[in-house]
């Protein structure tokens, strides 16, 4: 059986559709949130330093603002995946195992792209090796 029918009998077309919307949705406020970050953050360190505090607190604001942005970056790059693996009709399969990511799982992080059980495993492997 291909994947693509293997897919349509996992997932109808309505869970589907709600999967995709989500997806927008995150990328879209992901988006807007770091807009709105990068633009309070332009005018914030624009502004003149009146003292040695201030200036060590901007600092800190930079370096988290630049770990936001390396997390909303990766995230969105996933969310952009995840859609087009919807676009493929590979959604909701493992990349690792090509076995169904379970439903529960894609609700509570639709860009998945892994089962728990590789999810796992490649994070044991990961910790491992790092």
């Amino acid at each position: 059986m291909s994947l693509r029918k293997q897919l349509e009998e996992f997932m109808d077309k309505e869970k589907l559709e709600s999967f995709r919307r989500q997806l927008v949705d995150l990328q879209n406020r992901i988006t807007g949130d770091y807009e709105r970050v990068v633009e309070s953050s332009s005018e914030e360190f624009g502004a003149e330093v009146p003292d040695v505090n201030d200036e060590a607190s901007r600092t800190i604001n930079r370096r988290i603002l630049l770990q936001i942005g390396d997390q909303s970056h990766e995230i969105l790059k996933l969310i952009r995946e995840a859609l087009e693996r919807m676009e493929a009709g590979e959604y909701g399969v493992c990349q690792e195992c090509d076995e169904d990511i379970p439903v529960k799982r894609l609700e509570l992080v639709p860009y998945a792209r892994f089962c728990v059980r590789c999810k796992e495993r490649l994070e044991k492997e990961s910790s491992k090796s790092g």
